[in-house]
């Protein structure tokens, strides 16, 4: 049951990932053919369809050794369903968070005072501020709706 759950799992990955990528270039190639001026280079959207479409094809890629050889992917797909296993790769993913969001606070700080005319003016300040204002209501949010379902 639990590896017919990381079989769904990847198809929907794959295909909202392909349709995400698909999206993404043809808006590059409309901006590009209609030499509409987005950002500074249109080309930025044909890299950015890239990543999506890379991760639709280690899901692609995920599916074929599943169907390929099961018992291979036994210790994948344990991987992926063992509670415990989970809880861990849970903790190290908070860890990891907790290092970015205070990476991003320096990096405020640091862009404050070495750049202190940009403040109020800069769209690097306000970007900056954006996210290390919200990563830190969206834990607060995750951390309460967390808490109110255990209850």
């Amino acid at each position: 049951m639990r590896g017919e759950k990381s079989v769904q799992e990847a198809k929907m990955v794959m295909i909202v990932s392909l349709i995400v990528s698909f999206v993404i270039l043809t808006f590059g190639l409309v901006t590009n053919q209609w030499d509409l001026v987005v950002f500074s280079e249109n080309k930025a959207f044909f890299a950015l369809s890239l990543l999506p479409l890379s991760l639709a094809l280690v899901s692609y890629l995920k599916l074929s050794r599943i169907k390929k050889s099961p018992q291979k992917m036994r210790a994948t797909l344990i991987r992926e369903s063992d509670e415990r296993l989970v809880a861990l790769g849970n903790e190290a993913d908070a860890r990891t968070f907790k290092i970015l969001q205070g990476a991003l606070f320096l990096a405020y700080f640091g862009y404050t005072f070495i750049f202190p005319q940009d403040v109020f003016a800069s769209a690097g300040w306000w970007i900056l501020l954006i996210l290390l204002l919200g990563s830190m209501v969206v834990q607060s949010f995750f951390r309460h709706r967390t808490c109110g379902s255990h209850s």
